[in-house]
């Protein structure tokens, strides 16, 4: 789909950006760094889609759980805290909290798909290096809108 296709671009020129990393280390394959930029896109992209059915799932006209209020809302759901304790999250330990949802099975088809069509690998690489800032879930939550 053209707009998962959109997203993954806008995530990668952020992620590159943010980070120093080079189309020469992206194209490398035997590049560790830009192995690990394209786990932290496909991390920030599937972040996206399952905000996105999260927020087909709660949001409503009157409450549309807009950019960061989904992860808040989802995780709240998921857990009971209460809403000041979720917001106190880094973007890192919220991940953490939700580290079961980006298993494989629990991606659509379609998204499964892209994360091959873009090359990624089956090996974890560290995403702690990478900055905060990648995540811009205003300018994704858009693209996917669109």
């Amino acid at each position: 789909m053209q707009k998962f296709d959109d997203l993954w671009h806008a995530i990668e020129v952020r992620v590159c950006e943010n980070n120093d990393i080079t189309h020469q280390d992206m194209t490398n394959e035997d590049s560790v760094r830009g192995n690990a930029a394209k786990q932290r896109i496909a991390h920030i992209f599937i972040l996206e889609v399952l905000l996105s059915r999260h927020r087909e799932k709660y949001a409503s006209p009157y409450l549309s759980l807009s950019g960061e209020e989904a992860l808040y809302h989802l995780i709240f759901k998921r857990t009971g805290w209460k809403p000041f304790e979720v917001k106190q999250l880094s973007f890192s330990d919220a991940m953490f909290v939700i580290a079961e949802l980006f298993r494989e099975e629990n991606l659509p088809a379609d998204v499964r798909g892209v994360l091959r069509a873009y090359g990624l690998r089956d090996q974890p690489y560290s995403l702690y290096d990478f900055s905060e800032k990648d995540w811009a879930p205003r300018d994704n939550e858009n693209i996917l809108k669109r």
